[in-house]
This record gives structure tokens, C-alpha cells and sequence, in this order.
């Protein structure tokens, strides 16, 4: 059979495997069963998978937004012979200083910290096997990942086989003067059994977990200094980075990368306001919704300082939720009375941003999308 042909014919069972399972209301599970397999068999395929891609084009929107789920799921669940590989994240926010003459640089995790987290949360889920990566990687490192890479990757991981693909871009995390916040991840696997649930979403499971974030943070801050002019041995404190390194709880891949940067946006604003309100005795927060960018634009003005950002909105996210976030986030850092809010339109933004003395610091964020 020509490769067309078999190609057409397996876009159109995939096809009427969605149509059936849709219509059932997503109860079957022998047909999810099935469309799970064919959509994990095409998604592990090289060089990249072409049946899902048209599937999704000859659905309806519902069918393709179930078909999409299961594409999420299939990219970070692997059902093997016996085992279900669950890949996960630990987000970690770093804001690291430089000291006179010593630069702070971590290149990999230290191995008995991401050990000792690796055992609380292999605990906390009852699972068979977890197994985290010490090597530290940004969101868009992680997010870029096909299922074929990540899978091999995980294989590694676990396993120690030997590698195919080169794997995701891994970062290296210096100190710098008036440094912004960064958010950077763990990589890492759980190994279950088959049909065992997925539970770091389960809100029980997260609190459990946090007697255990330190070391994520540990992982990072116990780094040896680049450079010393110090003749005697620097304290445990000295080596370690002089600043902030909050570790929040891990979550499935996609869930994690999404719940790190929406927390980083909310650690840039609250650094710009509290920036700003040092020198200000009082400040406008302008902000005006884009449809264009999906995001809101903020300018925080004061007498003599002004910024702006990006506030960028994810899948499902509406406006009026994020601006709660951003009245949250504002309201943790500037009293009421010294901070008022103000929506414009496109001219009054415009007008706006004109009137600032200053230049307009702008933050660029990283840009959400879908598989």
C-alpha cells in the first residue's frame, strides 16, 4: 500500500474513533482507550507526527477540543508494558544578586537535595518510582519538546539507556545587579502503575508536599561562587546565592510550566510596584485589555517613574480574572490609598504613555500557546 494511502486511512479512523467517542459523551472508555493509542503511536513517530495534525483540522470545534486534550495528555503520559511515566516540573523562582567582586552561577542541581525531594514526592503520591533531573531548564526549553524527545529523555532519566535525541536546552543561572525575577524548572518523572491516577493536582497532595520544597530551593542556593577575592573559607551562607529562591510544588509538565509563569508575571509586577513605590508617594495603575496580543497592557505612573507591562492571558483565562490577579498582586505590595486604578482605551493609553517623563520600561513575557 502506498504510503498516502495508508496514511489517509489512518486519519480516517482516527477520525471516526473521535466522532464515537465524542458522541458518547467521552464515557467510553474502550473507544478512549483507542483513540489514546493511535494518537500516542503517531505522536512518538519521527520525524513528527502527521495523523493528529489532520485530524484536528477535520473536526468539529468540541471533537477537536477532545482530541486536543488527549494530544496534551499523550505528550507527557507514557503507557508502557506494565508502567504508566508520568513527566513533571517543579517550578522555582530565583532573584539573585551580585555581591562586590563574586558573581553566583548554578549550572546543575545538587544531587542529594533533588534525592531528598525526589523521596518526598515519590511519598506524597505513593508512587513506584520518581526520578528528577539535575539539570535546570526554562519554560520554553521544556514547552518546545515533542513527545518523541521528552519520552527518550524520560527513558534516561529512569532507565540510563542510552539517548537518541538531544534532549531539552538546559540554562545556566548567574547572579546579576538588579536582577529581575526568573522562573526555571526540575524535570522529572513518576512511574505508576498501569491505570494509576494522576494526583498532583489533588489539593491534599500539594500541601503535603510542602515540607519538602526547601530542598528544590537548597538544590540551587548551596552553588559554589565563580570568583572570590575572600583569602578564608566563605561560609555556607556566603557560597550559597545572595537573594530570593522560592520553590513551589510540582505539578504535571504542561500544568507546571503554566502555573510558573503566570506566578513569574505576578512576581514582575509586584517587583516593579514595589520599586516604584519607594520613590512615589503615590501611583496610577492604567491598563487597558489588547485582543490583538490576548493580553493587558499596564502602566504604572507616578510623579517621576513610570513602567509598563505586558500582562499576557492563557487558554481559557478571561479578563476579568486576570485583573483580579493584578488588584491581588498590587494590593499585597502598595496600600489602597497610595495606589488607584484607572481603565482607558487604545487613545488613552496612548495618551498616557506620552505623558511619562521618563523612558517606559517594557517586560516581554513568554508567549502561551497550544499544541
Amino acid at each position: 500500500m502506498p504510503r498516502q494511502d495508508f496514511l489517509e486511512r489512518q486519519v480516517q479512523t482516527l477520525k471516526r474513533l473521535v466522532e464515537r467517542w465524542h458522541a458518547s459523551g467521552g464515557a467510553d472508555v474502550i473507544l478512549q482507550a483507542r483513540v489514546r493509542d493511535a494518537v500516542a503511536m503517531d505522536l512518538l513517530c519521527l520525524p513528527r507526527p502527521e495523523v493528529v495534525v489532520r485530524v484536528l483540522g477535520e473536526l468539529d470545534v468540541l471533537e477537536a477540543d477532545r482530541l486536543q486534550d488527549m494530544i496534551d495528555l499523550c505528550s507527557q503520559t507514557f503507557y508502557r508494558n506494565g508502567e504508566t511515566w508520568n513527566a513533571f516540573a517543579v517550578p522555582v523562582a530565583v532573584q539573585w544578586h551580585m555581591q562586590p567582586h563574586r558573581i553566583f552561577i548554578a549550572k546543575r542541581a545538587q544531587p542529594h537535595c533533588m534525592t531528598e525531594l525526589a523521596a518526598g514526592i515519590r511519598q506524597c503520591l505513593g508512587a513506584e518510582k520518581v526520578v528528577l533531573d539535575g539539570a535546570i531548564y526554562s519554560a520554553n526549553a521544556l514547552y518546545g519538546l515533542s513527545a518523541y524527545a521528552l519520552h527518550d529523555h524520560l527513558q534516561v532519566l529512569a532507565n540510563g539507556t542510552p539517548r537518541f535525541t538531544r534532549g531539552p536546552q538546559r540554562m545556566t543561572l548567574q547572579s546579576s545587579s538588579e536582577p529581575p525575577w526568573r522562573m526555571v524548572y526540575f524535570l522529572g518523572v513518576e512511574i505508576t502503575k498501569p491505570g494509576g491516577k494522576r494526583q498532583f493536582q489533588d489539593p491534599g497532595v500539594q500541601a503535603a508536599l510542602q515540607p519538602y520544597l526547601h530542598w528544590g530551593a537548597d538544590a540551587l542556593t548551596e552553588g559554589t561562587p565563580a570568583e572570590s577575592t575572600t583569602a578564608a573559607r566563605p561560609t555556607k551562607f556566603e557560597m550559597g546565592a545572595h537573594g530570593q529562591t522560592i520553590c513551589h510544588a510540582p505539578r504535571y509538565l504542561f500544568d507546571a510550566i503554566q502555573f510558573g509563569e503566570k506566578a513569574l508575571r505576578s512576581y514582575h509586577l509586584r517587583q516593579i510596584v514595589e520599586e516604584v513605590t519607594k520613590e512615589e508617594m503615590a501611583i496610577t495603575l492604567f491598563h487597558r485589555f489588547d485582543p490583538a496580543s490576548f493580553s493587558i497592557n499596564l502602566l504604572i505612573k507616578g510623579r517621576w517613574l513610570a513602567f509598563e507591562m505586558q500582562w499576557k492571558l492563557f487558554v481559557a483565562e478571561t479578563p476579568e480574572d486576570a485583573l483580579m490577579d493584578i488588584h491581588a498582586v498590587v494590593e499585597q505590595c502598595a496600600p489602597p490609598e497610595k495606589c488607584q486604578f484607572a481603565e482607558v482605551d487604545f487613545e488613552g493609553f496612548r495618551i498616557q504613555r506620552r505623558k511619562t517623563a521618563l523612558g517606559v520600561c517594557s517586560i516581554r513575557r513568554f508567549k502561551n500557546r497550544r499544541a
